[in-house]
């Protein structure tokens, strides 16, 4: 069967290769005469002789015959009797010629007829060939799978037989004749049949199939009917073929308007995946096919002459099945009425430069130019132009890296603050990724956030910044004058007011408008994340509060419900991850599997299909890890030792430091209970974290071990340290909470939490867990 469909495939690319060649062949090497005749038979009555005259009643617009005139008697062509010329005989045209003697005024003239050089009514139909079959050969072989698709290619290869033979049409060749009637007659058929699969295709709507039989069955009788071009006795039927054809291809084109109107009626204020095809299936009919039946074939049927030649109005038929290669192999949509809305703003937006230039090109040279050229001239600048500004925002966005590098950075910068303000949940982070950010970006000296409150002034900086000076200055009200500073205010609360403020740029100039405006940017959304972390910073603040003034023995009692309830809600969170996003997840890599195994999926989708698959993987990974911490249900499974091990072996590949963990025996701890235990992870944990965010050490070790009497926590990094007199306070940026997280849960299980730390030099931490105490728990 393949071998067969291989094979027929072979024949047809064959057949038209020949008729490429041939149909090139007429067009290049044949002058376009364009001169139409009358044949006029006069009979001498006294000789009984019927003498037969070839009378020159029309020019084709765009023949280059300019010496034959109407009304001119043909004697002669290529030295021959016009009557026994084989155009002359078959269409009543003078075609091939490259010598007439004429009858002018009883005078006799040679005209020589030279082949010149080609022009746009060669190469224009040779362009859109080119597309044609560019576009049929991509959804074949893309998109073969597709039966929408293999209509649409079939359609573009009609597209394609009608300009491949317009030339040769032109110059009489019976071949050319019979392709182009006969691709006019086939392409408004198969585009109705593309419709009617297309919407089964991608809507799942059946809609009427009968009638194909009977219009196919019209173009074959057709074609069967137009062999008879071969006999130039019979080809007189030819000067009916191209009212009929006409007639036959705006008939057809309005059963697809009225089957689309149909459809766009039902759907225009229904907003859907169906009702956006639809929309945008009727309005590229709109737009492709009215211009050639309105300016083209209707004036041509009624008054014998077209308003625009249909060589240029047919250029637009290919924005139909172009739209629909590009849903179908894209298999995306967009807004054609948003294109449509667009492109007419900009043809508006084009008109008056349009017709300044043309009104001056036509006054410079009035003397070689036609009312025709001018208006041809300016539809062509005005659709170049529209296309030019419907353009430039697409081009602008693709080249803004080259262009405008400057501004495409300062976007990048935007969408990582303002991705990384959603993680932040205190003073220091603010500083850390978001104020650095600043300064790397703007290439300034420093920046500060700098906060107002009742209880004095504090000031957050990264970079070069005087705090003395930013605090003298804002107590004189000099700051916001200041020819140094850029001052922007973000919150102004009864409770507390903050300014952004930035420094001039390292070059020692100051920052610009659009460096500015986007500051401007950057401040509302600090305006929301700062209030968040001085909320979160005050609630801490009364929370430690409260823990540190209530006393010793209520103070176990209120740890411990504490952390029953941190241990509840982990537990909670991590079981509705794992049994809804993860399981989400799960069907999701399941459904882009199914989809990518899917014959009709292009081998360029199938790739990013898979790559979204692995980042589905890499989110479910990450997940995992979360759920992991949240509930570390390997110290039930595997005991802590293990589950400790596995934990700092997965967090060493994401800490900025060295990390490591010795453990000696741990056999009795792990004979305790699964709450003690969840209390040694939880210590490590918070151990990790505080290292991870707080002590820019180049070396974290933990140590583990037991003896007879007790358990061992020791800690150690080579970290800044802080003096011991504030480790306990809430600072900008300090880790208070979670030493007093820490200290409570040591004291819960009736341990000692002893730290040695200096500013500078590291922090050294020592947990001791009597063993017997950890029963208690």
């Amino acid at each position: 069967m393949k071998i067969l469909q291989r094979g027929l495939l072979g024949l047809i690319l064959l057949v038209l290769l020949i008729l490429q060649l041939w149909c090139t062949y007429i067009t290049f090497h044949f002058p376009y005469n364009g001169i139409y005749v009358e044949v006029k038979q006069d009979q001498q009555r006294d000789a009984g002789i019927v003498q037969t005259s070839y009378i020159v009643n029309r020019m084709e617009a765009n023949g280059r015959n300019v010496e034959v005139h109407e009304g001119d008697v043909i004697l002669q062509i290529n030295g021959g009797p016009p009557g026994e010329w084989s155009t002359v005989k078959s269409w009543n045209v003078v075609e091939k010629a490259r010598t007439l003697l004429i009858l002018r005024n009883g005078q006799e003239q040679f005209i020589q007829l030279t082949k010149g050089r080609p022009s746009a009514v060669d190469l224009i139909p040779l362009f859109e060939e080119v597309v044609c079959v560019f576009m049929c050969g991509l959804l074949l072989i893309k998109e073969r799978r597709s039966p929408s698709a293999r209509l649409l290619a079939y359609a573009f290869l009609s597209a394609a037989l009608i300009f491949l033979s317009l030339g040769a049409s032109n110059r009489g060749d019976t071949i050319g004749k019979l392709l182009i009637a006969s691709g006019m007659m086939m392409l408004p058929i198969v585009f109705l049949h593309f419709l009617v699969v297309f919407f089964k295709e991608k809507g799942d709507m059946e809609l009427p199939r009968r009638l194909f039989k009977y219009l196919y069955g019209i173009a074959l009788a057709a074609i069967a009917l137009r062999s008879l071009y071969f006999f130039p006795s019979m080809a007189y039927i030819y000067r009916f073929d191209g009212s009929l054809t006409m007639a036959f291809f705006i008939v057809v084109i309005t059963l697809n308007i009225v089957l689309l109107s149909a459809l766009f009626v039902k759907v225009w204020r229904v907003q859907s995946q169906l009702s956006t095809i639809i929309k945008s299936v009727f309005f590229s009919l709109l737009i492709s096919f009215l211009p050639i039946i309105t300016l083209s074939f209707l004036p041509q049927l009624l008054a014998d002459e077209w308003i625009f030649d249909p060589m240029y109005t047919s250029c637009l038929l290919l924005i139909f099945p172009i739209t629909f290669a590009y849903l179908i192999a894209s298999n995306q949509l967009y807004d054609i009425g948003l294109v449509v809305r667009r492109f007419l703003f900009a043809a508006v937006m084009s008109v008056a430069p349009v017709a300044v230039f043309t009104a001056i090109f036509g006054m410079l040279f009035h003397a070689e130019t036609y009312p025709r050229q001018l208006a041809t001239l300016f539809i062509g600048l005005i659709i170049l132009m529209s296309t030019m500004l419907y353009a430039a925002e697409y081009w602008t966005t693709r080249l803004e890296p080259y262009l405008f590098p400057r501004k495409f950075m300062l976007k990048l910068a935007l969408k990582k603050i303002s991705k990384n303000l959603g993680s932040i949940s205190s003073f220091r982070e603010l500083k850390d990724i978001i104020l650095v950010d600043i300064v790397n970006t703007l290439g300034v000296m420093g920046v500060a956030i700098l906060i107002r409150s009742k209880d004095g002034t504090e000031i957050i900086s990264a970079g070069e910044m005087d705090h003395a000076e930013l605090e003298m200055l804002m107590a004189r009200g000099a700051l916001r004058n200041h020819v140094y500073y850029t001052v922007m205010e973000i919150n102004d609360h009864e409770d507390y007011s903050s300014y952004l403020i930035v420094t001039s740029k390292k070059t020692n100039t100051r920052i610009g408008n659009e460096e500015r405006n986007w500051l401007q940017l950057i401040t509302s959304y600090l305006e929301v994340g700062l209030e968040n972390v001085y909320l979160i910073r005050k609630l801490t603040g009364k929370l430690q509060q409260m823990v540190w003034e209530v006393p010793q023995e209520e103070n176990l009692w209120l740890s411990k419900v504490m952390f029953e309830l941190q241990e509840e809600e982990r537990i909670r969170i991590a079981t509705d991850l794992h049994d809804t996003t993860m399981q989400d997840l799960f069907f999701l890599k399941r459904r882009l599997s199914s989809l990518a195994d899917k014959p009709t999926i292009g081998q360029e989708d199938r790739e990013q299909i898979n790559s979204m698959n692995n980042f589905v993987e890499m989110i479910n990974a990450s997940l995992r890890q979360s759920c992991f911490e949240l509930n570390p249900h390997l110290l039930k499974e595997v005991g802590l030792k293990q589950t400790l091990k596995s934990f700092i072996e997965k967090e060493k590949y994401s800490t900025p430091f060295e990390l490591t963990l010795q453990m000696g025996s741990l056999l009795q701890i792990e004979e305790k209970d699964l709450p003690s235990k969840r209390h040694i992870f939880r210590i490590v944990q918070e151990l990790l974290n505080n290292a991870k965010k707080h002590s820019h050490a180049s070396e974290v070790i933990f140590h583990l071990r037991e003896d007879r009497q007790s358990f061992y926590l020791h800690y150690e990094d080579d970290g800044v340290g802080f003096p011991t007199d504030q480790e306990a306070k809430l600072e900008i940026g300090g880790s208070g909470m979670g030493l007093a997280n820490m200290r409570s849960r040591v004291l819960h299980v009736g341990g000692k939490f002893e730290m040695n730390s200096s500013e500078g030099n590291g922090t050294k931490i020592t947990i001791t867990i009597p063993i017997d105490e950890v029963l208690t728990t």
